[in-house]
């Protein structure tokens, strides 16, 4: 698994992002060149609280920014795992 890193995390629409640890599936680091970014990207959220495991979960909409790259993934939510499934936009 890759390092601990921060994610930018966008719930229904909100217009700023919010910055929650997440651990990415894998043994590499993501690229740092946007056509290189992969179009799937799964892991899991570290140290989550249960209130935002409830938000989160109840989100209708829900999108993450990995790095500077600025690529957009919709996301889905394991709330009982803390796990995500993302693809890129």
């Amino acid at each position: 698994m890759v390092a601990v890193q921060d994610a930018k995390v966008f719930l229904n629409n909100a217009l700023r992002p919010t910055l929650m640890p997440i651990q990415l599936d894998g043994e590499a680091a993501l690229p740092d060149v946007i056509r290189e970014m992969p179009d799937q990207i799964t892991g899991q959220f570290v140290g989550l609280e249960p209130a935002a495991n409830q938000e989160i979960a109840a989100a209708w909409k829900r999108v993450m920014i990995f790095n500077a790259t600025d690529v957009l993934y919709t996301f889905t939510f394991d709330a009982a795992a803390g796990r995500f499934a993302a693809r890129k936009r």
